[in-house]
């Protein structure tokens, strides 16, 4: 019952925590689609423009680059639209020709020094950044990391108590027991051992529940997600945690164990010390 008990009590936390890794690796690969817009001005020569084209294919930030002369981006607006220049009275062009380049990075220092360069290049008009969902999906992510921080941190505590009790009733139930062995000569490190390796074991043994949740959780998400992929249209999977975090896990539970079984040992053999 105490592997059952701190098993699913670590569950929680770290399904959540699952959930979020997932969303912050999608993040990370969508991140490569974020575009800055480079407007040029409207009297711009085919010289300077090649000069821009020229120091974009030079930058290393750089992954993709297109190019939109004004008179494409002025057809196009107008099919889409479904207008014509006699029906929205405008003789002349109002756009003006345009890069539309894919980066490869979305470091704030990175794209601001990039930014910075391009606007210094003659005929450059405005630049336009299209990332900042990106940024928002990432401080939405950091709250709920947070969240996930504080909920683990109270369930951390709910299991010290339920630990702690837990040992301190094995401590009545041995009390005969342990005076005896105060009586002839035993130290208190050597009461304290056995219930600290009972602790240890209940760490051990939650945690491995606990991972043996989780990897349960995202077998049997990948394998539901793949039978309804014809419907979806697309591969959704979730990808588990690495060793790394199983074993952060496992290694957190029995230390939750051990710190739990230690102090309630101690002050319980404290008392019975006392009421004799």
């Amino acid at each position: 019952m105490m592997f059952v008990i701190i098993g699913i009590t670590l569950c929680l936390p770290s399904a959540g925590y699952l959930i979020v890794e997932n969303v912050r690796q999608i993040s990370t690969k969508i991140q490569h689609e974020a575009e800055i817009s480079i407007f040029l001005k409207k009297d711009i020569s085919q010289d300077q423009i090649d000069f821009i084209d020229l120091a974009l294919k030079n930058s290393s930030e750089i992954k993709k680059i297109h190019y939109e002369p004004k008179l494409i981006a002025w057809e196009k607006l107008q099919s889409k639209l479904k207008l014509s220049t006699l029906d929205i009275g405008i003789s002349e062009n109002p756009l003006p020709d345009g890069f539309f380049i894919t980066l490869n990075t979305l470091s704030n220092v990175k794209i601001k020094k990039l930014t910075e360069d391009l606007k210094l290049i003659s005929g450059v008009d405005n630049i336009v950044i299209d990332g900042s969902w990106i940024k928002k999906l990432r401080a939405i992510i950091y709250m709920v990391k947070i969240g996930l921080f504080s909920l683990g941190t109270l369930l951390v505590i709910v299991l010290i108590v339920i630990i702690g009790n837990t040992i301190r009733l094995q401590t009545l139930t041995y009390q005969n027991e342990i005076l005896v062995s105060k009586l002839i000569g035993a130290t208190n490190s050597f009461i304290h051992r056995p219930f600290i390796y009972t602790g240890l074991i209940y760490g051990l043994g939650g945690g491995i529940i606990t991972v043996g949740t989780l990897k349960s959780i995202v077998f049997a998400f990948n394998n539901v997600a793949e039978k309804y992929e014809y419907i979806l249209g697309n591969s959704i999977t979730l990808v588990g945690l690495s060793a790394v975090d199983y074993l952060i896990i496992v290694l957190l539970a029995m230390t939750i164990g051990l710190f739990s079984s230690f102090f309630a040992a101690r002050q319980s053999i404290k008392k019975l010390e006392k009421s004799y």
